[in-house]
């Protein structure tokens, strides 16, 4: 099994960061047109500013934090499924926030038989 994760850099953003149902739209605009199946939601608003989004999908998560008052947002996308591209969530994230420059980070887990076996550290007892 692939796992993909993103962890993306927002700067600049000229979107609302503190409107967390315009968010959790966005949020749900890219989950549903990639296909996942979005099990619920979760709005964290912060004092005075500041929201953290979390939708966990049946594929694993997307999530938005935010910090207004830096125009920065945090967006983390993580897929079970290696057939669904991050990048359809992402995009519809972005369109919402409107950041002027994006930095993406991409990692890839694997599990079962596509993992390799390394040996385990255990610690001496």
């Amino acid at each position: 099994m692939i796992v993909r994760e993103w962890s993306v850099d927002c700067h600049g953003c000229q979107g609302d960061l503190d409107d967390a149902l315009s968010i959790e739209a966005a949020l749900r605009r890219g989950s549903e047109a990639v296909g996942a199946v979005v099990l619920g939601a979760s709005c964290t608003r912060y004092q005075p500013i500041g929201t953290t989004v979390f939708l966990p999908l049946a594929e694993s998560h997307a999530m938005v934090t935010t910090w207004p008052e830096h125009r920065f947002a945090l967006v983390s996308i993580l897929l079970c499924n290696d057939k669904m591209r991050p990048q359809t969530i992402l995009e519809a994230v972005l369109a919402h926030l409107k950041p002027e420059r994006v930095q993406v980070h991409e990692t890839e887990h694997t599990a079962g038989e596509t993992a390799a076996d390394f040996p385990r550290e255990t610690a001496a007892t």
